[in-house]
């Protein structure tokens, strides 16, 4: 019969002459990382000193600090993500039909791809119209409401029987100042993915830093680095953003991108104990491990076998760390927005649900289309990263699928 153990942790060949030399040779990947940060920082450059109001003027695009912090976040992500599964095509191969099998986790993954897609082009390819007082609080093209109740403003669609029904002009109606809800939730999405991808990135390598040598040395660094991160969780993330907010920030309404890079910078250096501790339990467990055994017996040094073999056989439990904290980053940030502390051009989730909740001009309820849409979209954004994380894990690592 065949066995049903899952696949031992597979590790990269190694050039053991140049591995107990110490002479090291930079990798191809190391060299085009190098080259891609070096690229992004002679834009940084140039968007400050040359072209502060445009960064590439064939595309008429201006980056704010939020989206610097969002390319160097999509080149790591390429770096130590993608480049390792175009490399590995076999172990790749095994894992996408593994994947596959599991529809689920397509849907959830097919999910979250539209989301990254209008996240990251979202804005620029929808062109946003301006606020159209005359056409505020319009309904959904499949709903209506009573004329009555709108008796301030204009009915763009038809009247019938004394309601004022929707129009294809604006499919899922607009707001209290007359834009269109579709341009707010993409809008929403956008603020939404940058926050997530460069929070997340940042508190990815962090975590890995300190919970890989913590495991990997034990002893008194270990003891040291878990003091720090018992201090450090003892103080949540989000106090400390309040006070930032409440000290610095100053008027956040006025604010288009200082609250989403100081969001991205307290939470991203502050909220990556828990992550920590998993990628600590598991470098523990692959320090001894035979494979890195034999590869420091072979004359590998230390850096070798953390970055070779322990670091890769933790992917499973980063990724599935970082699924989970996610919803948890674009929660807290659309909370703080809904207590306007935090404030976004374009607006956020947070501050589309509080404008709508307000009911400056009619009762939420009757205004439901103006919150309905961005709640939704929450609630499947956040099942679809839980879904994604659960089937990652069954993927990368079967030994917890059989728990």
């Amino acid at each position: 019969m065949p066995s049903s153990d899952p696949d031992p942790p597979e590790f990269t060949r190694v050039d053991w002459d140049e591995a107990s030399s110490g002479r090291r040779r930079p990798s191809a990947r190391t060299a085009g990382f190098a080259l891609a940060l070096l690229a992004v920082a002679s834009l940084l450059a140039y968007d400050l000193v040359a072209a502060p109001a445009e960064t590439l003027p064939i595309l008429d695009w201006d980056v704010n600090r939020s989206g610097w912090l969002v390319i160097v976040a999509v080149v790591v992500l390429g770096r130590y993500v993608l480049v390792p599964l175009v490399a590995d095509r076999d172990r790749t191969a095994r894992h996408v039909r593994a994947f596959l099998a599991r529809p689920a986790g397509v849907l959830a993954l097919a999910s979250l791809a539209a989301f990254g897609l209008l996240g990251l082009v979202g804005p620029e390819l929808f062109e946003f119209t301006y606020a159209k007082l005359d056409a505020r609080l319009q309904p959904p093209v499949f709903a209506s409401v009573d004329a009555s109740v709108a008796d301030s403003y204009a009915c763009v669609g038809p009247v019938v029987d004394g309601a004022c029904r929707g129009t294809w002009q604006y499919p899922l109606g607009t707001n209290y100042i007359g834009e269109n809800v579709i341009e707010g939730l993409i809008g929403g999405v956008h603020v939404a993915f940058k926050v997530s991808v460069a929070t997340a990135v940042v508190m990815a390598a962090v975590a890995t830093t300190v919970g890989t040598v913590a495991g990997y040395y034990g002893g008194r660094i270990d003891d040291l680095l878990m003091r720090y991160v018992d201090v450090q969780q003892t103080i949540p993330a989000i106090v400390v953003y309040i006070v930032v907010a409440t000290l610095f920030l100053g008027n956040v309404e006025g604010v288009s991108d200082g609250g989403v890079f100081a969001f991205v910078l307290v939470f991203g250096l502050l909220d990556w104990g828990g992550i920590a501790r998993l990628v600590r339990a598991e470098a523990t467990q692959q320090r001894s491990a035979g494979y890195v055994r034999a590869a420091k017996a072979a004359g590998a040094g230390d850096r070798h076998a953390i970055r070779r073999h322990v670091v890769p056989n933790a992917t499973a439990t980063i990724v599935t760390a970082l699924t989970r904290r996610i919803p948890l980053l674009v929660l807290a940030h659309v909370g703080l927005a809904y207590l306007a502390l935090n404030s976004t051009r374009p607006a956020s989730f947070g501050e589309l649900l509080r404008v709508s909740l307000e009911g400056r001009h009619m009762p939420w309820y009757v205004q439901w289309w103006t919150s309905v849409p961005a709640v939704l979209v929450l609630v499947g954004l956040v099942v679809a990263f839980n879904v994604f994380g659960d089937t990652v894990r069954d993927v990368l690592d079967p030994r917890e699928e059989v728990r």
